[in-house]
């Protein structure tokens, strides 16, 4: 293995390590701050960050049609504002492990819908992929169930993190609607600002109607989430890339639910049993998977890694 691929293989590694780490952060903020002054303080805190790098980085501003800016708000406000706010108010009702699971659906999910709305044949591989990550997903519901029922909170709290995953993989596919290449840096910008300017309504009725408080621990979590995840995971996560194929850095995208599995362990204190390290087997084979199959099934993976 060359020098490139080895730092392209650290990159993606860390940046996707990073992103995990969110989800056990979310979990902090869930039970600390409302998702409404949570969701706006992050994407203050990154928006002016993130538009430094792009001036710093002389990174290029094509001027977008009118309909593709509202595609770029649609992405916003499902793929960022809407995903973040989903995942908090998730895991106010169910485990950073659990999620940690789930999330493993984003780049089959994105691959599976973009060779839908492509109208092409569903090959071997992308069921083999769709079969594995469903299996996945589904047994961290076994995992919640009680006696022969199941704990109705922590599926509801599941379902909530697919919405959430779903967002992102509509994210992905929205990127196809666009005629101009947007470059990663300023994409993140964008999505950054809009989705300030969507949740800061949110934050405003918020403080005007509610008593407002937030443990200091979920500040800090929402501080690194803003700097953490969003900057420095995205940073890493495109600067690895760029030096891999789409199939290898999907291949990458299996580091997130491992990740954020053994944080939720290490920094949360949760208790893994058998069927979530069964369940995140299965999401990780479907990912590797569906990423070694038809060219569009790699793009779309890759692209999927939106932070």
């Amino acid at each position: 293995m060359d020098s490139q691929r080895i730092i392209a293989c650290a990159l993606m590694t860390i940046a996707m390590t990073l992103v995990g780490s969110g989800v056990a952060a979310s979990k902090i903020i869930a039970v600390g701050m409302h998702p409404f002054l949570a969701v706006p303080l992050r994407f203050l805190i990154s928006t002016p960050i993130l538009w430094g790098l792009v001036f710093l980085t002389s990174t290029p501003r094509p001027q977008l049609l009118a309909k593709e800016y509202v595609i770029v708000m649609i992405q916003a406000a499902a793929g960022s504002a809407g995903y973040s706010i989903l995942m908090i108010l998730a895991l106010t009702l169910t485990t950073s492990a659990n999620a940690s699971v789930i999330h493993g659906l984003l780049p089959v999910l994105a691959a599976l819908v973009a060779t839908l709305a492509l109208k092409e044949r569903l090959g071997a591989k992308l069921w083999i992929a769709v079969g594995a990550v469903t299996a996945g997903a589904l047994l961290v519901n076994v995992a919640s169930a009680k006696g022969f029922g199941l704990d109705l909170k922590l599926l509801a709290g599941n379902l909530l993190v697919v919405l959430a995953v779903s967002g992102e993989a509509l994210f992905a596919i929205l990127s196809k609607r666009i005629s101009k290449p947007l470059a990663p840096l300023y994409l993140a910008a964008l999505m950054s600002s809009i989705s300030l300017l969507l949740t800061l309504p949110l934050a405003a009725g918020l403080v005007a109607f509610s008593t407002v408080a937030a443990a200091p621990a979920a500040l800090l979590a929402t501080v690194y989430i803003s700097i953490f995840p969003t900057v420095i995971g995205f940073w890493l996560w495109y600067s690895g890339a760029a030096r891999a194929s789409g199939g290898e850095a999907g291949v990458f995208m299996a580091v997130l639910p491992v990740a954020a599995l053994a944080l939720s362990f290490l920094l949360l204190g949760e208790t893994i049993t058998p069927i979530h390290i069964l369940g995140t087997a299965l999401v990780v084979l479907g990912i590797a998977v569906s990423v070694s199959g038809a060219r569009t099934v790699k793009k779309q993976a890759a692209e999927g890694a939106h932070v």
